[in-house]
Formats: structure tokens, C-alpha cells, sequence
């Protein structure tokens, strides 16, 4: 009976080996997706770099496991057991935290997030912390993530994006927990403090110390178009309009859109707004435009229910008549400033329940004319072809008075008149209507 029960347990080692998560067959650093479709060039670098960087300096372990299939009740008690089962943990003490998600396949290309999926699993050794309280920090930090429209299979790159989102927010919450609540030893302290330079490092030019001073965060100017004084002006116009409208009004001058993200500038551009948590409330309700100088790219994005009832397909086609031409006059404060004036104006009808819509007095009067068009055509047609019951019996009852009358016309040339007309340079900005994101929009060139 106990050899049995030996071969048994042998027998149960190896099938764990082989069929739980093989975390280090895969090179994904200490990030781990099992379902192998949120992947992408952010989240490798957070896994081979930014997490394990991290790790060393704060002195425990940053880990990220997302699985499809657990065999404990909970997603907890999964992120304990493999915290323990794959020996996680950073020094002799194993301290260490890892933000679990669990994912349910719905068919071959879709994975939603059930309810309770995911957890935050902490542990600091006796003496140096509270490990609850660290737990709690990073799952505040983390919870806006993990919103159940980036999680309910119907956009995986939007669950992809909120991945690298949780990433960062995590690694931010337990750095900030760590150094104010217990620094690591004293050979690892400095490094936090050498970290912060390179937001110094901007004071080489001379404008350097009054711009540090404001962030950018409605109006990115990457390509430094615009004046620092006309990027101060834009800035604050448009987070008073934001905070006035409670929608996000955003704007982006960059050189490539390929250098943020993946796909057509549309979906850069929906990526850039969920990666940087952009919107306002908790239906993060915004509009951002984004301008890549390489090619004259462009593209508009539209997010949140207030958003679109706002700007809907017809409104944002008007909307871009307002400020996509000045931009094929290389006038970027004036497009920029006549985008946010329209974005004003366009919130503020929507808001007293009146948005910009057809005109539909206009769409009844366009159809009853060309009701009334198409029948006369029917009946004109119709009566040609009528032929009247009494006919004249007499011939001269066809000829008009005065009889039949011929006269000569003779053509003679006399001279060749010719015209030019001037081709002129052409600004035109084409576009058309896109959806995606969890959002709508357009894009096209300028």
C-alpha cells in the first residue's frame, strides 16, 4: 500500500510539472501571459527591464502572471500557491508582490476577465513592513486598469493597453510604498535619487526653467511647432475647457505616429489615449486629435458616452471643417486654437441638450423637391406618349400661319479665342470615418 501511494504521488509531481503554467519556458521576462495575445514591444521592455531594474532597487520581486485556468477556488489563492510553487521572492527572505489576472477564453481570438478576476499578492519580512498595506496600496493603484470595458473580450488590444497601464501603475505604487515606508538597505537607497535626474536634464536650454514648470496635459507639442508662449496659451485654454465641460479636449503634435504604437494612425491614437488614461469622469469622456508630421498622418478619437453624444459621426465631420484645413497652411496655433473653440462650442450645445445634428427641416424639404421632381418627370414622360382622340381631317389644319417659311444661314470663321486658367496649390485635407478603441473617430491626411 505505501509503494502505491509513493508511484501515486510521483505520478502527481510530474503532472504538475507539466501541466501547470511553465512560467520559464517562456521568454516574456517576469511578466507571463498564457493566453499569448497581449503582447507587444511596452510590455516586453516592462518585463526584461523596467520590473527587474526595479526589483533590484526597492529589494523585492515584481511579478505579472495572467492565466486562463486555475484549480484553486480563487484567483488568490492561485497567486499564493505560485508564488510559493515557482519560488518567487526577491533575497533570502522572499519578499516580493504579484498582480494575478485571470482570463476566460470565449473563443479562439477573445478572453473576458470574470468578476473577482484578478488580485494583488504581497509579502515583506517581519520587522521591515506590513505586507496588507503594501498589498493595498498597489491594488488602488492598479484597480482603475482593470475597468470591465478594457477587460470583456470585445477589443483585445484595449485588454492589452490596460495591461501595460497595471504594469506601470504597479511598479509606481510599490516604488512610492517602499521608499516612504521601508527604504531597502543602504546600498540600494541611492539609486531612487539618480533615478529623478533626467527630469533635471532639461535645463540645458535657456527657456528650460520656466517650461519645466507646467506639465503638458491636454496639448502635447512633441515636435516643437509651437512657441513656448503659444503652448502655455493652448494648454491652459483647453483644461478649462476640459474641466469646464467635463470632457477631455486633447491635441498632439508628434513627427512619426509609428514611434507610439502599433497599426494605422487611428489605432496609435486610441492606444496613446487608453495607455495615458486620458478622459475625464468615470466614463473617461474625451476627444483627442493626433498630427504625425512624417507623412501629414492624422486622426481624431472620440471616447465615452457624453464624447459621442457630443460629437457623433455628423458632428465630428463638421467639427473637422472647423480646423483640419488651417493645418494644410502649416498653421498649427491657429488650427489647434480653432479646434478648441469648436470643441467649446460643440460641448456647450450638447450640454443644453441641443448637439450639432442635420438639419432635418432641411433633409424633408431636399426629399419632398426631389419627390416632386421624380414625379413630374413621370408625368411629363407620360403625357408625351398620349395621342389625342379627334384627329383633323383637313391637311391645312397642321400648317402655321404664314405658311412654311425657309431662310439661308451661311457659318464664317472669323477668329480662335483661347483661356488659361491658373492651377493652384492644393491644401486639401481628406478623411474618413473610423470606430475602434472602444470609441470612433476619423483619420486621413492633411
Amino acid at each position: 500500500m505505501k509503494k502505491k501511494g509513493t508511484v501515486f504521488a510521483l505520478l502527481l509531481l510530474l503532472a504538475l510539472s507539466l501541466c501547470t503554467p511553465a512560467l520559464a519556458t517562456r521568454d516574456y521576462g517576469v511578466i507571463y501571459d498564457e493566453t499569448e495575445m497581449l503582447g507587444s514591444p511596452t510590455l516586453t521592455m516592462q518585463g526584461e527591464q523596467t520590473l527587474p531594474q526595479l526589483s533590484g532597487t526597492l529589494g523585492i520581486d515584481l511579478r505579472v502572471d495572467v492565466l486562463t485556468q486555475i484549480d484553486d477556488d480563487t484567483v488568490d489563492d492561485a497567486a499564493m500557491w505560485i508564488y510559493e510553487a515557482y519560488e518567487y521572492g526577491y533575497g533570502d527572505h522572499k519578499e516580493g508582490v504579484t498582480l494575478t489576472i485571470l482570463l476566460e477564453q470565449q473563443d479562439a481570438d477573445t478572453y473576458v476577465m470574470p468578476a473577482d478576476g484578478w488580485c494583488v499578492y504581497a509579502t515583506l519580512r517581519q520587522g521591515r513592513g506590513n505586507s496588507q498595506d503594501l498589498a493595498d496600496a498597489i491594488y488602488d493603484a492598479v484597480k482603475p486598469c482593470m475597468a470591465e470595458q478594457a477587460w470583456n473580450g470585445e477589443d483585445m488590444t484595449m485588454s492589452a493597453v490596460a495591461l501595460t497601464q497595471a504594469v506601470d501603475a504597479m511598479a509606481e505604487a510599490a516604488e512610492d510604498y517602499i521608499l516612504t515606508n521601508c527604504p531597502p538597505d543602504a546600498p540600494g537607497a541611492e539609486a531612487p535619487e539618480e533615478a529623478e535626474e533626467p527630469e533635471q536634464s532639461g535645463t540645458e536650454e535657456s527657456q528650460a526653467p520656466e517650461e519645466s514648470s507646467v506639465d503638458m496635459e491636454y496639448v502635447f507639442d512633441v515636435s516643437d511647432l509651437l512657441s513656448y508662449e503659444e503652448w502655455d496659451e493652448l494648454e491652459s485654454r483647453a483644461a478649462a475647457i476640459s474641466e469646464r465641460q467635463h470632457c477631455g479636449v486633447y491635441f498632439a503634435l508628434v513627427d512619426d505616429y509609428r514611434d507610439y504604437g502599433d497599426g494605422d494612425v487611428y489605432e496609435v491614437t486610441y492606444q496613446l489615449y487608453h495607455s495615458n488614461q486620458l478622459g475625464i469622469g468615470d466614463d473617461r469622456n474625451g476627444i483627442f486629435v493626433l498630427l504625425s508630421m512624417n507623412e501629414r498622418d492624422y486622426a481624431m478619437f472620440v471616447y465615452g458616452e457624453y464624447a459621442e453624444y457630443a460629437f457623433d459621426e455628423f458632428g465630428q465631420e463638421r467639427l473637422e471643417e472647423r480646423f483640419l484645413g488651417t493645418f494644410g497652411d502649416d498653421d498649427w496655433y491657429g488650427g489647434i486654437s480653432n479646434y478648441l473653440d469648436a470643441c467649446d462650442e460643440f460641448l456647450t450645445k450638447a450640454q443644453e441638450g441641443e448637439p450639432v445634428r442635420p438639419a432635418y427641416w432641411m433633409q424633408c424639404f431636399i426629399a419632398t423637391g426631389v419627390s416632386c421632381l421624380v414625379a413630374g418627370v413621370i408625368c411629363f414622360f407620360l403625357m408625351g406618349r398620349m395621342k389625342t382622340v379627334h384627329k383633323k381631317t383637313e391637311a391645312n389644319a397642321y400648317l402655321t400661319k404664314g405658311g412654311l417659311n425657309l431662310t439661308e444661314q451661311y457659318d464664317r470663321y472669323t477668329h480662335t479665342t483661347e483661356t488659361s486658367t491658373k492651377i493652384e496649390k492644393d491644401n486639401s485635407s481628406s478623411s474618413q470615418s473610423e470606430s475602434g478603441g472602444g470609441g470612433s473617430g476619423r483619420s486621413g491626411k492633411f
